[in-house]
C-alpha cells in the first residue's frame, strides 16, 4: 500500500512536531523549574529586606527617644551646648 502525497506530507509534519515537542519541553521545563526558584529567592530577599527596614525604624525610634539624641537635637537646634548657661 502506498501513501498518497497528503499523508505522506502528514506523516513527515508529525514527525518534526515530535521531534521538536521532545527537544522542547525539557527546557520548558527546567525554565519553569528556574523561574519558580527565582520567585522564591525574590520572596526570600523582599522578607529579609522587610526585616531589615523594620529594624531600622525601631533604632530609628529607639534612638530620638534619648537622651543624648535629645541633647544633639537641641544643640543643632540652637548651635550651642545646651549645657552651658
Amino acid at each position: 500500500m502506498s501513501l498518497s502525497r497528503s499523508e505522506e506530507m502528514h506523516r513527515l509534519t508529525e514527525n518534526v512536531y515530535k521531534t521538536i515537542m521532545e527537544q522542547f519541553n525539557p527546557s520548558l521545563r527546567n525554565f519553569i523549574a528556574m523561574g519558580k526558584n527565582y520567585e522564591k529567592a525574590l520572596a526570600g530577599v523582599t522578607y529579609a529586606a522587610k526585616g531589615y527596614f523594620d529594624a531600622l525604624v525601631k533604632m530609628g525610634e529607639l534612638a530620638s527617644e534619648s537622651q543624648g539624641s535629645k541633647e544633639l537635637g537641641k544643640t543643632l537646634k540652637c548651635g550651642r551646648d545646651p549645657r552651658s548657661p
